[in-house]
């Protein structure tokens, strides 16, 4: 989660309250004041939404004039010199709402601002179906508005209700009272020890106060961490590259500029089967469910415990994807200490469309794809790198999300097309090389960003490092010859040498390609194929 003006990692720690032990008026204003802000909040999505051609701003339209947004919703009675004031508005939110305090209005309009603006993010994107946040959002649910520092306290006084508690401002306006001083809420905590650590790692922010489907009470704090030092960049540079798969998890490989030198796998068996029961499970229901509204019989507990299992099933592929990113996380940090490391995996575009009804791959390939979360590995993996203190945007990025359009069927050796006869083998009919898909696609990944980072193009190196260098610039696209220029002047003779025909005709042409990563052995050898599927050392390139 990032917040606004940020120059750092933000991460959120979500606390339950302890909603039972509390007072009867506390928790009678704990429901007023989140009501309330649900209610502001929606007004404020209305207001955006109507005058939202006069409120866009941005070279993409994905932002929100908030000035402008002011003067459509609050009034300026006290001004700065040399500003005007707003005794109307055409949408008077203090008069709408005039319990509500002028701070807690403030934070209701950036909540609604972020909400709109991710909406017109994700609108922007090409092919990205978004619905407004004011038509998704049902008016049961509760939106929480984010309440800033200033406005709350975080305490320790242990007691036998609770040891932690948050001293939070009553948003109540004080002024008609004529009171200058805001009331304050007592709000117990369930603080774990895994919450103090989490908040020592830097300064709380922000929160919002919530509650789930099963009417329990959270906060979430918002955790600005501190920003550590930046992985060493003095050691060999390497790149790994990340290959997410179905049947093997995902699947890296290190490349140097001396060859590859290392090849993992993270297998998740365990989940695939648990996935897979799940599945089955839903499809039963699904069934069930469709059978009794077929018939006219009631089928309101059917729909509940297939709702409830769809949530299982999401916590549960959930909690695998942070295992195998924590995994991931590990390997990473200790390649780091032996290279200045750049990280590749590949965005998967337009993967669901792959497993559309019609492709003759069957009802479990589609079901396979549909139901794996590339994009949510590939977020938690790129905003756990930054809390390590890696850059992962701008040109200095050490994690970057290369395009995978062809990276699974082209040979890492020759560059070649080559075919997939099964799931996760690949074979290359030019140069015969027979390897793992998931390696070949990995491989293929990494030589993609050593392509399109221009600070790895000074590096030299042979094998794949070379190859990958070699496509970094391509010459622009010609237009139609002319007439005079289409017909060749040689002679039309085949590639195969005639009778007669000197030797001289035919030449080699040397590449970068065929040095191999020893002497006297080139890449486009085909005995190096087959050593390379013999290895000596799991998931070394170097037979001996």
């Amino acid at each position: 989660m990032k917040m606004g003006r940020s120059q750092g990692t933000t991460i959120s720690v979500k606390v339950p309250i302890k909603y039972s032990v509390m007072t009867d008026r506390t928790q009678q204003r704990l429901r007023q004041i989140v009501g309330r802000d649900t209610r502001a909040i929606h007004a404020f999505l209305g207001i955006i939404e109507e005058h939202e051609d006069e409120l866009l701003k941005g070279k993409k339209d994905t932002r929100i004039n908030a000035a402008e947004l002011d003067k459509l919703t609050m009034t300026a009675i006290k001004v700065k010199e040399g500003y005007e004031q707003r005794l109307t508005v055409p949408h008077d939110m203090k008069e709408r709402f005039p319990r509500m305090s002028a701070n807690e209005l403030q934070e209701c309009r950036k909540t609604a601002l972020q909400m709109y603006e991710s909406y017109l993010e994700l609108k922007n994107k090409n092919g990205r179906r978004a619905s407004r946040p004011c038509t998704r959002i049902s008016s049961s649910r509760r939106i929480p508005r984010w309440v800033f520092s200033q406005r709350f306290t975080l305490i320790e006084n242990g007691t036998h209700v609770a040891r932690w508690w948050l001293d939070l401002r009553d948003s109540l306006d004080s002024v008609p009272e004529g009171r200058r001083i805001h009331d304050r809420l007592l709000i117990p905590l369930n603080i774990s020890p895994f919450h103090t650590n989490q908040f020592e790692r830097g300064e709380i922010k922000a929160l919002q106060i919530f509650t789930d489907r099963m009417s329990k009470w959270w906060v979430t704090f918002a955790v600005r961490i501190d920003k550590p030092e930046p992985p060493a960049d003095n050691l060999p540079v390497a790149v790994l590259g990340i290959d997410l798969g179905i049947e093997k998890a995902a699947c890296t490989s290190l490349v140097t500029p001396q060859k590859v030198r290392e090849n993992k796998y993270f297998v998740q068996e365990d989940k695939v089967e648990r996935i897979k029961e799940l599945d089955n499970l839903v499809a039963q229901l699904q069934h069930e469910m469709h059978t009794r509204k077929n018939n006219g019989n009631p089928h309101d507990e059917v729909a509940a415990r297939l709702r409830k299992l769809k949530r299982k099933r999401y916590r549960v592929a959930r909690e695998y994807d942070r295992f195998m990113v924590s995994q991931m996380l590990d390997y990473i940090t200790e390649l780091s200490e032996r290279y200045t490391l750049y990280v590749a995996i590949g965005r998967l575009k337009n993967i669901r469309y792959t497993a559309r009804r019609g492709n003759y791959k069957g009802r479990r390939f589609r079901g396979m794809i549909h139901s794996w979360a590339f994009a949510r590995i590939t977020e938690t993996l790129k905003h756990n790198l930054e809390q390590l203190g890696w850059p992962v945007d701008g040109k200095g990025a050490r994690f970057q999300v290369v395009p995978e359009s062809w990276t699974s069927i082209m040979c890492w050796k020759c560059g070649n097309k080559g075919r997939r006869p099964r799931q996760n083998l690949f074979i290359c009919p030019t140069c015969g090389n027979r390897c793992n898909a998931d390696r070949n696609g990995a491989i293929n990944i990494a030589g993609r960003l050593i392509t399109l980072t221009s600070s790895l193009h000074d590096v030299r190196g042979l094998g794949k490092w070379a190859s990958a260098v070699a496509r970094r610039a391509r010459p622009k696209a010609r237009g139609k010859p002319c007439a005079s220029r289409r017909k060749s002047l040689l002679s039309k003779q085949g590639t195969s040498s005639g009778s007669g025909e000197s030797a001289a005709v035919h030449h080699v042409q040397t590449d970068l390609l065929s040095y191999g990563d020893k002497a006297g052995v080139g890449d486009h050898d085909h005995a190096v194929a087959r050593t390379v599927e013999e290895l000596a050392v799991a998931g070394s390139d170097d037979p001996g």
